[in-house]
């Protein structure tokens, strides 16, 4: 199983949180402050669209901003700055989460007996196949059960490269 590497990790992460704009203005790696402004005009990009991406880093935790009053307009400017030395922490706190979450569904998969629609409209525990008759009330057709032990060992084996992952990290920042 090849592990894939922080930065690689990082730009998926970055992407997922604050799109295309957001990884080309992570991947500019200003070393000073910046203003939306500046990075709108130098890249070409509506300067909403800018903003919405910095935005979606600072919640990640990876850009922080300070405002300032404009003294002749009174209008707000934001400087912001990318804060490249957190990219491990909020990569190993991002994978901890999406760990723990698998571990949820893995517990409430071996909580639980399914049922699921042969149509795929829905799936319900047993006790709710029973009330409605092993029918689906959307779409009339049988409630067949639901073996969950492949999906079981998938999340078995994602959370097992997870832990793949956040140990390369760990060793990454140790070296």
């Amino acid at each position: 199983m090849e592990v894939p590497q922080s930065e690689e990790l990082i730009n998926e992460l970055v992407e997922r949180v604050a799109g295309e704009v957001g990884v080309i203005v992570y991947s500019l790696r200003p070393q000073r402050e910046f203003t939306d402004e500046e990075i709108s005009q130098e890249l070409g990009i509506e300067i909403n669209e800018v903003r919405k991406a910095l935005f979606s880093l600072y919640e990640l935790g990876i850009a922080e901003y300070r405002r300032k009053r404009d003294e002749e307009t009174g209008w707000m400017e934001y400087y912001w700055k990318i804060n490249y030395n957190k990219e491990r922490e909020v990569l190993l706190r991002e994978l901890l989460k999406t760990k723990r979450k698998l571990q949820e569904k893995l517990e409430m998969e071996d909580s639980a007996v399914y049922y699921i629609c042969i149509n795929g409209c829905l799936k319900v525990k047993y006790e709710t196949a029973m009330e409605m008759n092993f029918s689906c009330i959307r779409c009339g057709a049988p409630l067949d059960y639901l073996d969950s032990s492949k999906a079981k060992q998938k999340l078995i084996e994602e959370m097992g490269k997870i832990d793949e992952i956040i140990k390369n990290l760990r060793h990454e920042r140790n070296n």
